[in-house]
């Protein structure tokens, strides 16, 4: 394996095309992940720059498979992951094929519309399949959004078909918490104006 240019400071920068060019590219791709699609995010998100920091990465030509390890954090516009080690598989052609996040907890943070709180998810492990578009999180999994939770042992989506699946295990059942619904305003009682 090679080491890639550690930047833990900024963002990732252009670097020769034949090896690391794509890896901006491939990142920006993990930045709709979590989400299903760009609908589900900030408009402006896809506009934003790209910031990578980790303490190392390395990238693998033969395997595709770049790593990226210590306190790494990735932004884009509202979007924010934050784990203790990242990997990312791209195919011959660059494209991803597959990324994982692990950390104690991996987190990912977005703003899915600018009138609602961000969407927030955490678990040990992320995984996202692009072949199959499925997004799962594993061990102590959950997900929050403006006093909604949904946590398992497992929770995984499938984008395409937008199905959520969540299993529980022994210390970790399924659990939803869904906060009240405001009550719409009632007129105050009418005043008694006979006199």
């Amino acid at each position: 394996m090679r080491p890639l240019p550690a930047d833990t400071h900024s963002s990732v920068t252009p670097v020769r095309r034949t090896q690391w060019a794509v890896l901006p590219a491939l990142l920006l791709t993990v930045s709709t992940i979590f989400m299903a699609a760009p609908a589900n995010a900030l408009p402006t998100d896809r506009d934003q720059p790209l910031q990578v920091s980790a303490d190392s990465a390395t990238f693998d030509e033969k395997t595709g498979v770049a790593v990226y390890k210590g306190s790494v954090v990735i932004r884009q516009g509202s979007l924010e992951m934050r784990a203790d080690e990242f990997v990312i598989k791209v195919n011959k052609k660059g494209a991803v094929e597959s990324t994982t996040s692990r950390g104690n907890p991996a987190r990912f943070q977005q703003t899915p519309d600018a009138q609602k709180s961000p969407v927030l998810a955490e678990a040990d492990r992320i995984d996202y399949d692009l072949k199959n578009e499925i997004v799962t999180l594993t061990g102590k999994a959950r997900l929050r959004q403006d006093g909604a939770s949904f946590q398992g042992a497992t929770i995984s989506y499938n984008t395409a078909r937008q199905q959520v699946e969540a299993k529980g295990d022994a210390s970790n059942r399924v659990q939803l918490v869904l906060p009240p619904q405001p009550r719409e305003a009632r007129p105050a009682p009418a005043k008694d104006t006979r006199k």
